[in-house]
């Protein structure tokens, strides 16, 4: 009883300790998330303006176009229809009479048509900021929605009302759900939100409380122990606990196969090992995927060795574990103990490998088999680190395919994942094995490359643009698939959202200058001058 009043009179300051913790902690992870929101405020922006740039020139365009002037000056509507297109963000419509505003969610840019000084017809280009908005939280990993009238519009939160401070970070309540979230005006009283789940800034709260309550408690266990072995009968109940003369603590051994769990080379002479100080056999080896690993003790040579194989196939040939009998030999019991121990490493070692299965899906693009967002953005935030640590430099390529939603509507889906995946090969042959090339969306890729210059990552981004042109076929079309390209090198103290939104402007740059192209972020002299066509 007196035991139990001290145990619980050490985990009061512990629990109050941890709750303290996770308040400070909870505060830190709030100030990630709002800076993860202004960052993100910014990529949205740019995107918009980039969006809206692309569907003025684009109207311009076709309102300068002579086809386009004589179909208005006969009032032929079918060959205005025949003008209208739909592409990447962007519809076009071609009218006689002035476009009545959209109802949604849209950014809208309209050209007039004229003719012997007279307006004659319109050409109007929309943008759904849906469109764009899903490139946005596919980069960022924020959810973007746009809001009007204080409602949401579109995606899976809509009509929910959401009302808040604008410019500033704040706590909002929708669905059922709280986020932390920032909303930017437009104009017109519609707004651009981004929001980030309080799901994930309580997350990695949790899991440090938790660290933190398993390291205070070990600690409790430990101070137990010692206190333990102080005493008469706490020595003798530790002395109870060790193995035989000559082997290992099972408590010891139970731990090696905790740490080993879900590693074959690591796994497997611990049960070797178990099953040796189990039987008391004089020695024995493992064989995995056909080479020795490990082994303890001598090799008997009087009696026959007990063999167990390490695949439910039964075939010893790849992986088996050998036991040499001691000089009581192995009786019965021990043979049953040894098939025991084989069976429980048998299923440790198909969770080894399902792990790494679903380890390797967890960060691969199923597609491409290139890396998915997640690792990427866990790579771009680790060679950040060690791009600071080691003062090397470090520069971001990020490309789409151009016009790739014309290519599934013409040619296929089926035709659009070919192209995904040829043009996953083309980036394989130009990277280097340091270097991380990932799909980090639709028609989205990215490559990091370390100790990489900002010269150096263009000319690689030139490459890729004329191998994706020359290489990459559009199965039963005329035209072959082009790329545009933003490049973008790490500036001292600059984080993660910062290099991507960088690259992202310079990206969508490139759109603007007509595609196929390869431009850098501003503020550089390769940014003035860019390469591509």
């Amino acid at each position: 009883m007196l035991a139990l009043a001290v145990l619980l009179l050490a985990l009061l300051p512990l629990s109050l300790a941890t709750w303290a913790f996770g308040r400070t902690f909870r505060a830190s992870e709030v100030g990630r998330a709002d800076a993860r929101l202004i960052a993100g405020r910014g990529l949205a922006l740019d995107r918009l303006r980039a969006a809206a740039d692309e569907a003025a020139s684009t109207a311009s365009a076709l309102a300068h176009s002579h086809d386009v002037q004589v179909a208005l000056a006969r009032g032929d509507t079918s060959a205005l229809d025949s003008f209208a297109a739909h592409e990447r963000d962007v519809h076009v419509t071609v009218a006689l009479g002035k476009p009545t505003p959209s109802p949604g969610a849209t950014i809208e840019r309209t050209a007039l048509v004229t003719n012997a000084g007279r307006v004659v017809g319109y050409v109007s280009a929309i943008v759904q900021l849906d469109n764009v908005l899903n490139g946005v939280t596919q980069q960022t990993g924020l959810e973007a929605v746009a809001v009007r009238g204080g409602t949401v519009r579109g995606g899976r939160l809509a009509g929910a009302p959401l009302r808040g401070p604008l410019g500033a970070p704040y706590d909002a309540l929708l669905a059922g759900h709280r986020y932390r979230a920032l909303s930017q005006p437009l104009g017109g009283g519609r707004t651009v939100s981004l929001l980030v789940p309080y799901s994930a800034i309580d997350a990695p709260v949790l899991h440090r409380q938790l660290l933190t309550l398993a390291a205070g408690g070990l600690t409790i266990v430990a101070l137990a122990l010692g206190a333990l072995l102080l005493l008469p009968h706490g020595r003798a109940f530790m002395r109870s606990l060790r193995g035989g003369s000559g082997g290992r603590s099972p408590l010891a051994l139970v731990g090696d196969v905790a740490v080993a769990a879900h590693d074959p080379h690591a796994l497997l002479p611990v049960i070797l090992e178990t099953a040796v100080v189990a039987t008391e056999a004089a020695g024995g080896h493992v064989v995995w995927n056909g080479r020795e690993i490990a082994s303890i003790g001598v090799r008997g040579d009087a009696q026959r060795p007990l063999v167990l194989a390490l695949e439910d196939d039964g075939n010893p040939s790849e992986g088996r574990i050998v036991l040499y009998p001691g000089r009581r030999g192995l009786a019965a019991r021990d043979r049953e103990i040894v098939e025991s121990l084989v069976a429980q490493g048998r299923i440790a070692l198909e969770n080894a490998r399902l792990q790494g299965i679903v380890q390797r899906q967890a960060h691969t693009d199923e597609l491409t088999d290139l890396a998915n967002r997640r690792r990427f953005m866990e790579t771009l935030r680790q060679e950040i680190a060690r791009a600071a640590r080691f003062d090397t430099p470090l520069s971001l390529v990020l490309f789409d395919l151009d016009r790739f939603k014309r290519i599934n509507d013409h040619c296929g889906h089926l035709v659009g994942d070919e192209v995904l995946c040829q043009t996953a090969d083309v980036i394989r042959h130009r990277v280097r094995e340091i270097d991380l090339a990932a799909r980090i969306g639709g028609e989205e890729f990215a490559v990091i490359l370390p100790g990489t210059d900002l010269k150096g990552g263009m000319a690689l981004a030139e490459h890729l643009r004329r191998d994706i042109e020359r290489l990459v076929d559009v199965r039963g079309a005329d035209w072959r698939a082009t790329a545009s390209f933003g490049v973008a090198v790490l500036h001292p103290g600059e984080a993660a959202d910062t290099l991507i939104g960088a690259a992202d402007r310079a990206l969508y740059r490139a759109k603007a200058a007509g595609r196929n192209a390869v431009r850098a972020a501003e503020g550089s002299e390769s940014a003035r001058t860019g390469l591509g066509a």
